[in-house]
């Protein structure tokens, strides 16, 4: 995904003044404005990607530039707070991660941003559709030899970051399943830690399905449970690969083989996966003027739906500004269920 996207933007026409202006209502005012766009993590990354996508397009639509900012750290923290402490004019967006901050709100975490109250939502670019994979040359093929393997010592994953998506859902997937892990952090990308299972440095990964694609496309990483209630793409590669969630999943079978209550393993499953698939978000500070946030939320939607972005576009998962603040909504009820698992997780954290 990340290499197409980059392609994508790469070609596309970047001049504010050499495109036909779009603006109506309330967004003539972010005319010939310079518009902040803050990425909460380093150059090259899903969200970066995905940024300078839509940038140029974007740009039309509002007749503005758009100046990325790159601020990466603490787990998509320090972007986030940049968005939410600025002033609500319009002139300061961003992308952030639903998961990872709302769990960090729920951990208590005060310098984390609540995605639920702390902004206005502008709408969604994707969902996150975890997967665990393994890199090929490793010895565990299926989510069998993952489990069997956790009876005689934790398994270790790879991450980016503490207060990560990835660590939400390797947590609380852990606890569903019975198995024990052990995370090691500090990794400055998503392609560092799957190249680190790779070299059999870690046992597995956890990452969007979408932001690994080309990995386990090309053979170098292998899926062996997909975090989702049904495929989470209909890739070949993904037959046969087990689903966490559902009345089948793989949380409510290990609950019945190990004689614990598996409707409460498949409402915890599901949780999960409802947080996890809130996905990331465009943003701006509370308090935006209504009229602001509808065009440029309208803007947006617009731009991630539109035919120009071409086959990059097919990646996106957009809603609206009121249908995603709907979704972080109902996913910060199921957030708190999530909270036990991850603390017990941060406990073998190591950097």
């Amino acid at each position: 995904m990340l290499g197409r996207l980059v392609a994508a933007g790469a070609g596309a026409v970047t001049g504010v003044g050499a495109c036909a202006r779009l603006v109506t209502g309330e967004c003539a005012d972010l005319a010939g404005a310079r518009i902040r766009w803050v990425v909460p993590n380093a150059p090259g990354g899903g969200y970066d990607a995905e940024t300078r996508l839509l940038e140029p397009y974007l740009e039309r639509r509002l007749g503005a530039e758009i100046v990325i900012d790159n601020q990466p750290g603490a787990g998509g923290i320090t972007g986030a707070r940049a968005i939410a402490s600025a002033r609500p004019d319009g002139r300061t967006l961003g992308t952030i991660g639903v998961p990872g901050l709302l769990v960090a709100t729920m951990l208590g975490n005060t310098d984390a941003p609540d995605p639920s109250r702390d902004f206005t939502v502008l709408g969604r670019i994707s969902r996150s559709w975890h997967v665990w994979a393994v890199g090929l040359k490793s010895p565990l093929r299926s989510i069998d030899d993952v489990i069997a393997r956790s009876a005689t010592r934790p398994v270790a994953f790879a991450i980016n970051e503490a207060g990560s998506a990835s660590l939400v859902g390797i947590a609380e997937t852990a606890a569903l399943l019975g198995i024990g892990v052990d995370l090691v952090a500090g990794f400055t990308g998503t392609r560092s830690a799957c190249l680190a299972a790779i070299r059999g440095d870690v046992d597995l990964v956890c990452f969007n399905y979408d932001t690994i694609r080309d990995l386990i496309a090309s053979g170098d990483l292998l899926p062996l449970l997909q975090v989702s209630t049904a495929p989470v793409a209909p890739d070949k590669v993904l037959e046969g690969v087990p689903v966490l969630g559902g009345a089948r999943g793989l949380a409510t079978a290990r609950a019945k083989a190990r004689n614990t209550d598996a409707e409460r393993a498949r409402a915890a499953a599901n949780a999960l996966i409802h947080v996890i698939g809130s996905g990331r978000i465009v943003v701006a500070p509370a308090h935006l003027p209504p009229a602001v946030a509808q065009c440029l939320s309208s803007a947006l939607y617009a731009t991630l739906t539109s035919a120009e972005l071409g086959p990059a576009g097919r990646d996106f998962d957009a809603a609206t500004g009121p249908a995603a603040a709907a979704e972080v909504q109902a996913a910060a009820l199921d957030a708190p269920q999530l909270v036990p698992a991850v603390r017990e997780a941060m406990r073998a954290l190591r950097q």
